[in-house]
């Protein structure tokens, strides 16, 4: 039999990055490694050059991707297939796919009908000989059904013994012309995260201008296809990547840059001497991966959910944007975030 691998991972970047370490170790095992992915993390992918081939799973057209999937892949063959990301389309094709070894993960949801769904399915599973571990839902793990995903990964050991206790494997961005730059800047990340801060429509420069003076360092804000209100009204220089230089970036104290390409985020990110974002995935878990000092701003509510996602580090730190009393405003988040780093 051929030593190959598939894995499913249709999903968000994200979602992939806190399993990429099991994902390389298993792959270390294997000749020929291919992973299925989805429009939101198939850059990153393509970035990882130990996969032998990356398929496309397109969600914006799931319905004719779905009947084009079980046509490619039904009966091939693999000596093991592997779904991370818990989707129909993955299972159902686990059922089909011919291999010697099947994993998956399986939600927890607490419903009476979800219930009665794992009990169906694992009567059907262990007919197809097909192992399986029960992750919670996020309502479960509010519900105080505590769970860590990359912890629940790395379960996979016991069938692959190289797996170690490292979450992150990401391979150094082929892009080097931030290394210049190393440390002289704080990288903050824009999304519509932040439309839920008080008073961010009109304090959001003024806030940003003072933290920096504070901070003494250059201040490099990021953001792709931005149209939030907030992000609109800032006068702060708007620099398209493809216009973008680092005598640019040296001259300006405060300077956005939009639509940066994902192998030069990356760099940018490893060479920040803080990075900030409301809970972007690939951001938080980017700047972890790179052993980089990561400011997460959230919703105290979201607590539990986030720290499912979340390896315990003496780089992550989560600063609130709101609590069961009230919300902050920008100015009182960036403040906490300066005394916090101030501190260390």
């Amino acid at each position: 039999m051929k030593n190959n691998i598939i894995f499913f991972s249709i999903d968000r970047l994200g979602d992939y990055l806190i399993r990429s370490n099991v994902i390389k170790k298993i792959s270390d095992n294997y000749d020929d490694i291919e992973i299925v992915g989805s429009d939101k993390n198939f850059k990153l992918l393509n970035n990882q050059k130990f996969f032998n081939k990356i398929y496309l799973f397109d969600t914006q057209k799931k319905n004719t991707e779905k009947i084009k999937f079980i046509y490619n892949f039904f009966l091939k063959n693999y000596k093991s297939v592997i779904v991370f990301d818990g989707k129909s389309i993955s299972n159902f094709l686990l059922l089909f796919i011919r291999a010697k070894f099947k994993f998956t993960f399986l939600y927890k949801k607490g419903t009476i009908l979800n219930n009665f769904y794992l009990y169906f399915i694992a009567i059907i599973y262990k007919l197809f000989n097909i192992n399986y571990e029960f992750l919670y839902n996020r309502n479960q793990i509010e519900n105080n059904h505590e769970d860590n995903y990359p912890n629940k990964y790395k379960s996979l050991k016991r069938y692959f013994s190289n797996i170690d206790d490292h979450t992150y494997y990401l391979e150094k961005s082929d892009i080097s012309i931030y290394d210049t730059i190393s440390n002289k800047y704080i990288l903050i990340h824009l999304d519509e995260k932040f439309n839920d801060i008080f008073n961010i429509n009109n304090q959001f420069e003024s806030n940003i201008v003072n933290f920096q003076r504070k901070i003494n360092k250059t201040i490099i804000l990021t953001t792709f296809n931005n149209n939030n209100d907030y992000y609109k009204d800032i006068n702060i220089d708007k620099i398209n990547f493809s216009n973008i230089d680092l005598e640019a970036i040296q001259n300006n104290k405060i300077i956005i840059i939009e639509n940066m390409p994902i192998n030069h985020f990356q760099n940018l990110i490893e060479n920040s001497f803080l990075n900030i974002s409301c809970h972007s995935g690939l951001f938080v878990h980017t700047s972890l991966a790179l052993n980089k000092k990561t400011f997460d701003i959230i919703n105290e509510s979201d607590q539990k959910w986030l720290n499912t996602w979340i390896i315990p580090s003496n780089l992550y730190y989560q600063i609130y944007k709101s609590n069961n009393q009230q919300n902050f405003d920008i100015s009182k988040i960036l403040e906490n975030i300066y005394e916090k780093q101030s501190a260390l």
